[in-house]
């Protein structure tokens, strides 16, 4: 592993950025939210992606100079279309615009279409949680996952992402595919040639299988809970794709942003800001929700167990701790990080 201060690392992705072409005000942007998501230990949504997004971009499936366009809206919503602009730059936009309207009305959605692989959604929420309110994030992806009782891929592992301000952390946060595992997990078991659980894939039959061979070019991931996961990527679907006018994963036009670096990702996200203040006290709210994360943390625990943990805690320790001490980059990530180094002519400036 490799030790680096997390504002050492959002520079040189800023700077890989800006070598690739990308403007600084966008570099920066996507700097930032690939940086913070290692600080949280997400690393499979993080800097470890961004040689892959720049490769992406040279061969033509992200424009990194397309610039997001507003193309409807009215007091409480708008639609953006992200011209295959850079995710993360589409949207911290549209979540931005999405508090900024909830700071006016309540209550505010904003989605986007036509969009790139974007990260870790949980950012994006915390994004309203910084400003007191609530955020909710909902993306669509390509089909990797199956419905029950069918042979083959039919959705996405759809993430979803609340967040909402507190007091003892900034926030308590949820960041959730709907697959009961990770794509990555199962080609790591493949690169190694495991076995794994019968809960993580069927095969091209719709069967549980633990033999991780054949994924993705046969089966399919499982989703969480059943007919409850494959219900909530339906669900996200509905306010993405279906409700902006962009690509759905039935449609075939959603492209895996990765497998095929030329293909156009065509994603579709969207974000819902609700501004607390409209509810009750902005103050008041952060309170109560510090208030049900007490009674949480004081219940009494299991034998063995030493902690009760909030959704995001976890992550603000790790975040913190970076920031004290610095990021252990995972050997992958390293790798990544090393071999973008030496494309774009840079130094990685590890501890």
């Amino acid at each position: 592993m490799g030790k680096i201060k997390p504002e050492d690392l959002k520079q040189f992705c800023m700077k890989a950025l800006e070598n690739a072409g990308m403007g600084r005000e966008d570099a920066a942007v996507t700097a930032e939210v690939l940086s913070e998501t290692d600080g949280y230990g997400t690393f499979s949504h993080g800097t470890k992606n961004l040689h892959n997004y720049i490769k992406k971009a040279k061969a033509g499936g992200i424009d990194i100079k397309a610039e997001p366009v507003i193309v409807k809206e009215g007091p409480t919503f708008a639609v953006i279309d992200a011209k295959q602009a850079m995710g993360m730059v589409s949207s911290v936009q549209a979540m931005k615009l999405a508090c900024d309207k909830a700071a006016e009305v309540g209550i505010a959605i904003v989605t986007v279409k036509n969009g790139t692989h974007f990260g870790a959604n949980g950012y994006y929420a915390n994004i309203a949680a910084k400003r007191g309110m609530l955020g909710l994030v909902f993306s669509n992806t390509d089909p990797n996952m199956n419905a029950p009782g069918a042979r083959e891929k039919a959705v996405g592992n759809n993430p979803i992402a609340f967040a909402c301000p507190s007091r003892s952390f900034p926030s308590v946060f949820l960041d959730i595919a709907l697959s009961n595992v990770a794509a990555l997990k199962v080609f790591k078991a493949k690169a190694n040639g495991e076995k794994i659980p019968l809960t993580w894939i069927v095969d091209k039959d719709g069967k549980p299988t633990d033999d991780p061979s054949l994924f993705p070019g046969e089966g399919a991931m499982q989703p969480i809970a059943a007919h409850k996961g494959y219900g909530l990527s339906v669900m996200v679907e509905a306010i993405t794709g279906a409700l902006n006018g962009g690509a759905t994963a039935m449609s075939g036009l959603v492209t895996s942003w990765v497998l095929n670096l030329a293909a156009p990702n065509n994603a579709s996200h969207t974000f819902l800001a609700v501004n607390a203040s409209m509810f009750c006290d902005e103050s008041d709210y952060a309170d109560r929700i510090e208030e049900m994360a007490v009674q949480l943390r004081n219940l009494p625990k299991a034998e063995g167990s030493e902690r009760i943990y909030l959704p995001g805690e976890m992550e603000w320790e790790l975040l913190w701790k970076a920031e004290r001490e610095g990021i252990d980059l995972p050997d992958d990530v390293l790798e990544s990080l090393q071999n973008l180094a030496k494309d774009s002519g840079l130094t990685l400036p590890l501890i």
